[in-house]
């Protein structure tokens, strides 16, 4: 099959989404399949919204894909539809053409309008749209009512946020041949705005990946030495519930002073001050805290390695593939009391669920865990089995292909 992956970012940019459709696309092509990722040439998460430039190739191969990369900013048609929009009635307009809701995620950055003559002429077998957080998925929506081809919609939604409720989804989800969905819960989400054909299928790992870890020189590494580890690995911002993380470590301090927090991922500039506010806490505080802003993949199995409790309590996400790295190393995890995460941690036997925006509920999770190895080792141990029984990436693009394959060959069956 020849197929188009349509996304906002791409390897080497960092976050879960990358890394999903990264591991799709290169597992598809190892296949035999001749993949191609469209995306933008955005270099960061947080710089999507003003559609600043990264400095990436703007086309390369990486492992059997073909990856093209648009300007963020439009370039010479994002200048001339920008000036258009400015002409009397010209937006009123096309707000009617589009629906209101349509217009205002048409123009979000960032702004890769090049998208759509690239999708007109594209000669693929079908055309997959990833992240509808962003709008190249929306692009894909008008070009599908320009011409006829087959479209199936990844939207990785984040069904706790706000986003997820745009009117405009409605006539996407109806457009689409197909919807893959993380969870059953962000299935029924979509089934119940018009989607026609919406199919479970998630995420996964590569077990092999995480053999060869290391948590003991991890610690040594960073003087953590044997002080029981409490580990947030991800994106530290606001949706992700860090500054719930941290307040809640205040408390357990308390109580559990000998307690580490370690916080891995890309800082965003802005985080340091507004969402990490490090600056508030006591510089005791402050000297129990670690923070990894950059690492290699190869490092990721021995940070996971080093914890003792993973903790992510985000609402941000259609699944969480951080769950999944915390379990294969036997880590109990505990996340947002959400629909997706609850349909990915089973409370009670694998980690457990908070309130993701009362620090005091989560403080008595990270309590109740810190305080009981043997239901960490229990619980680790059982997130171990299902990732492996559930959650790896050769059963997961096995599935995928599955899909693709019915819906160019036009024998999907709706449930």
């Amino acid at each position: 099959m020849r197929i188009l992956h349509v996304s906002p970012m791409y390897f080497p940019v960092l976050g879960g989404a990358e890394l999903h459709l990264k591991e799709i696309s290169e597992g598809l092509a190892a296949r035999g399949h001749e993949v191609t990722v469209l995306t933008t040439n955005t270099g960061y998460s947080w710089d999507l919204w003003d559609a600043k430039p990264g400095n990436l190739e703007s086309e390369e191969s990486i492992n059997g894909v073909k990856i093209v990369r648009l300007q963020p900013n439009g370039g010479v048609l994002g200048k001339l539809i920008r000036v258009g929009l400015e002409a009397r009635g010209a937006h009123r307009g096309m707000s009617w053409l589009l629906s209101p809701s349509g217009l205002d995620h048409f123009m979000l950055g960032p702004r890769a309008f090049g998208a759509v003559p690239y999708l007109l002429s594209s000669r693929v077998d079908v055309v997959a749209s990833m992240n509808w957080c962003w709008p190249l998925a929306y692009y894909c929506h008008l070009a599908r009512r320009l011409k006829s081809f087959k479209l199936v919609g990844i939207p990785l939604l984040h069904t706790a946020e706000e986003w997820c409720n745009r009117d405009i989804y409605r006539q996407m989800f109806r457009n689409c041949d197909a919807v893959i969905a993380n969870t059953e819960f962000e299935a029924e989400f979509a089934r119940a705005r018009g989607a026609r054909d919406a199919q479970v299928v998630g995420v996964g790992i590569h077990p092999e990946d995480f053999e060869r870890r290391d948590g003991r020189a991890l610690r040594e590494a960073y003087q953590i030495g044997k002080h029981p580890v409490v580990g947030f690995v991800g994106r530290p911002t606001a949706n992700k519930g860090i500054k719930t993380v941290i307040k809640a470590m205040r408390r357990v301090w308390k109580t559990h002073g000998e307690v580490r927090l370690l916080i891995a991922g890309p800082i965003p500039p802005v985080s340091r001050v507004d969402d990490l506010r490090l600056h508030e806490l006591t510089e005791l505080e402050r000297s129990k805290i670690i923070t990894i802003s950059h690492f290699k993949d190869e490092e990721k199995p021995s940070i996971f390695d080093a914890l003792d409790v993973f903790v992510l309590p985000s609402v941000g996400e259609s699944f969480g593939i951080a769950y999944l790295e915390a379990w294969i190393c036997g880590k109990p995890v505990i996340g947002a009391r959400i629909g997706p995460t609850s349909n990915v941690i089973t409370e009670g036997v694998d980690g457990l669920l908070a309130d993701p925006a009362d620090p005091d509920d989560l403080a008595d999770k990270l309590i109740e865990l810190l305080s009981d190895p043997s239901k960490r080792e229990r619980m680790g141990r059982s997130g171990k089995s299902k990732t492996l029984a559930r959650f790896t990436w050769d059963r997961i693009i096995e599935e995928m292909e599955r899909i693709y394959r019915k819906v160019v060959e036009g024998t999907m069956s709706p449930r």
